[in-house]
């Protein structure tokens, strides 16, 4: 009776313990569960609380500063910029490639109506505002000089008051055009003397002014810089870029930034809206990193009939470029074997859009892959003849060089690139002034070969310019006489 007893306490206590630990690992499982949900929930809450605190946050930053709405959104153009400048044969590249330009002029011709009437309201300034903001130095001084640049610019309320304010006319481009709701205006455009800024105003057949806008690409070339390197306008034209009945601008600034002091040619497009003028940057980004914003020809075959050239900077094989209508010198090329890039095909050829000739020359491999390009014609506007093009070694490094001479097309009156004219600028007004005469110069670039592609000389072409006369061979003699040897070392 005793050992049941004994037998049945064991068991009750093995029964007890049992139900414990049951008790206690539910309990905990429980626990935990509601632990979980409060996480979840609190992490749900934290989120929610961060996105609206986040966006009051970038809503009050966008207020202060006075940018459009359709600005503030993230629109990467310096970033692409940056990123073609970086790498020719980028993703972005392939993808502008494939759309060939008409894209660009697609999207100006569908471009939302809401969007040009907030540039139209803004009289300029929100756009170089953003960009005087990123800059990291001087920041307040650079913010106080470009607050100093709208006000001053602002104050212009009469064609007389350009002076007073700090602005020169270049009276060269001083044209008429017809402003819809308001009738025959001038386009006045002006040098600001102090940041080098150019600023188009439409002024009245009284003189007052109508309309001013200061947001062309031109003075977007130093960014976070409120004082830019204008020298003055090339050309301007009013087609109707659009096809919506109204006369647009066609815009072409000389701009300097390059150490030896060369003016380049930067290109805008300005659409006629509602009693001003808009512009889409995207357009005027495509027109100058492929080379169509130096001449009103050539921005106009891109933003009206869609012809581009920017597959001549994104090809990445030969067969590319002749499919696409690049004719090959063919007695100009030849093979040539370069120490750091192996056995290549020189190739100079040239594209034809808008009745002008591009110039380029590309170096390709045995397998008819692109290693390498280059546009010996800068800023000229048409090639007119290749004279000479051959690959030495120039500088003495022992590596074999390249040196192009040809003969290019300018307006007359335009003098050229890089050098200071005497009438700065040339009158190319489509509806007004016809087809400007046109005159040829002879002029050459030398390419230095360095690991992984060639560097284009500047040193020796700012101090010797090119003849009328003058020869491959007598360049060749000059430019190693330049660097302190003769042409004997073949």
């Amino acid at each position: 009776m005793k050992r049941m007893r004994g037998k049945s306490r064991r068991r009750s206590k093995r029964n007890f313990v049992g139900k414990g630990a049951a008790a206690f690992v539910f309990t905990g499982a429980f626990l935990m569960m509601i632990f979980l949900l409060l996480r979840i929930g609190g992490r749900d809450t934290s989120q929610a609380w961060n996105m609206g605190s986040d966006s009051g946050k970038y809503a009050d930053a966008s207020s202060e500063s006075g940018i459009p709405g359709h600005i503030r959104e993230s629109d990467g153009r310096e970033e692409a910029a940056c990123n073609v400048r970086e790498s020719d044969r980028s993703e972005a590249a392939r993808d502008d490639r494939e759309s060939g330009g008409s894209e660009a002029a697609c999207d100006v011709q569908e471009s939302d109506r809401s969007e040009t009437a907030c540039d139209i309201r803004e009289s300029g300034g929100s756009e170089a505002a953003r960009d005087v903001r990123e800059s990291g130095e001087n920041q307040e001084e650079e913010m106080e000089a470009y607050q100093d640049f709208l006000e001053r610019m602002n104050a212009v309320n009469h064609r007389q008051d350009l002076e007073e304010q700090g602005f020169t006319v270049i009276e060269e481009h001083v044209f008429p055009l017809e402003l819809s709701g308001t009738g025959e205006v001038f386009l006045v455009p002006a040098l600001d003397k102090k940041c080098h800024r150019i600023v188009l105003f439409f002024a009245g057949q009284e003189g007052e002014i109508v309309f001013r806008t200061e947001q062309l690409e031109t003075n977007h070339q130093l960014l976070g810089r409120a004082d830019q390197k204008n020298r003055g306008v090339a050309a301007v034209s009013f087609p109707d870029v659009n096809k919506d009945g109204k006369k647009d601008v066609v815009l072409i600034t000389l701009c300097s930034l390059r150490e030896d002091g060369a003016a380049y040619k930067v290109g805008d497009v300005l659409f006629q809206g509602e009693g001003g003028f808009y512009r889409d940057w995207r357009l005027s980004e495509k027109l100058n990193r492929f080379g169509m914003g130096r001449s009103v020809k050539l921005a106009v075959s891109f933003a009206v009939e869609g012809a581009s050239a920017a597959f001549l900077y994104e090809a990445s094989t030969m067969e590319e470029l002749r499919e696409r209508g690049f004719i090959v010198d063919e007695s100009r090329s030849f093979w040539r074997n370069f120490e750091k890039l192996g056995k290549l095909f020189v190739a100079p050829g040239y594209y034809k859009m808008a009745e002008y000739h591009i110039f380029m020359v590309y170096l390709v491999n045995e397998q008819g892959r692109i290693v390498w390009s280059a546009e010996p014609m800068g800023e000229y506007e048409n090639l007119y003849e290749i004279l000479g093009l051959d690959s030495r070694d120039i500088d003495g490094d022992g590596l074999k060089d390249l040196i192009v001479l040809a003969r290019y097309t300018l307006p007359e009156d335009t003098a050229p690139p890089g050098r200071e004219p005497e009438a700065e600028h040339s009158s190319e007004n489509e509806d007004r002034t016809g087809e400007p005469e046109m005159m040829t110069e002879k002029n050459y670039a030398i390419y230095y070969q360095r690991t992984g592609g060639f560097a284009e000389d500047t040193e020796l072409k700012s101090r010797y310019p090119c003849g009328e006369e003058t020869t491959l061979e007598e360049l060749v003699e000059l430019a190693r006489s330049y660097w302190g040897w003769g042409t004997e070392n073949d």
